[in-house]
């Protein structure tokens, strides 16, 4: 474990960052988190880094920015506005992006596309204390320098890929925490319903027809916006709106 700076833990390879992060959590906490709000690990290499809907992440080792961000909210963020912290994270990932001349838009929940490719996802792990978030583990994967991907359902891509040239991952990461430090004090302080409607914006078919496929069938409907919980809100062709829960509606692509 190497600490580059007091709230930067950097490991060679772990199994998540996530998980290394939850079971080290108070200790970090108290030792780390002076510097800033939050305390951040890093790693090369994960042995089985997770996605969302319980999909595995697959990275080369020292290709991609593979890393996890511990917040502690608190009183600052009810459990009825926690999808404010995905909304955070998505747009410091967004705005990363665009300081590289990438333009990205967001796919409800946590995911980032260049088009129909996917360049970086979001899992966001949530303790609650009665009516407050207590803690988040936000895990981040960004594919930077990797070309060569496995098989698998969602095209990848990567900065590389796009620009042509290797990044400095160290660098990305820098960019991305700078704006999370940016979103995430004014989720706790400022402009909370400036930042969903940003969010909203950037998201693939917000007032756009697009194909859903849920429980029971296929079906086209436009995204009129997302709920502070996150509840996905679809009109569809006849009018009716549709309120989705994670895990409960997929876009295609």
């Amino acid at each position: 474990m190497v600490c580059d700076k007091k709230y930067i833990i950097r490991l060679d390879t772990v199994d998540s960052t996530n998980r290394y992060l939850r079971d080290e959590a108070d200790i970090l906490w108290n030792k780390c988190a002076l510097e800033k709000r939050f305390v951040v690990v890093v790693a090369g290499h994960q042995t089985a880094g997770r996605g969302q809907r319980g999909n595995v992440w697959c990275s080369n080792a020292g290709e991609n920015l593979l890393f996890s961000i511990l917040v502690r909210p608190g009183e600052q963020l009810e459990v009825c506005e926690q999808f404010l912290l995905s909304q955070v994270v998505a747009l410091s990932l967004h705005d990363t992006m665009r300081c590289y001349g990438i333009d990205t838009k967001l796919k409800w929940p946590n995911d980032i596309y260049v088009e129909n490719r996917k360049l970086a996802g979001i899992l966001v792990e949530l303790d609650y204390s009665g009516a407050f978030v207590e803690q988040a583990i936000i895990g981040i994967g960004i594919n930077v320098n990797q070309e060569l991907f496995p098989q698998m359902d969602r095209i990848p891509v990567s900065m590389k890929m796009l620009l042509g040239s290797n990044l400095g991952i160290n660098d990305v990461l820098a960019t991305v925490l700078e704006f999370f430090e940016h979103y995430y004090s004014q989720m706790l302080y400022g402009n909370r319903e400036a930042l969903a409607a940003e969010y909203s914006r950037l998201l693939i078919g917000y007032k756009e027809l697009r194909s859903f496929v849920d429980s029971e069938a296929r079906f086209d409907a436009v995204i009129e916006g997302v709920e502070s919980d996150g509840h996905l809100l679809l009109r569809r062709c006849d009018g009716i709106l549709s309120r989705y829960a994670f895990k409960e509606v997929e876009q295609l692509l």
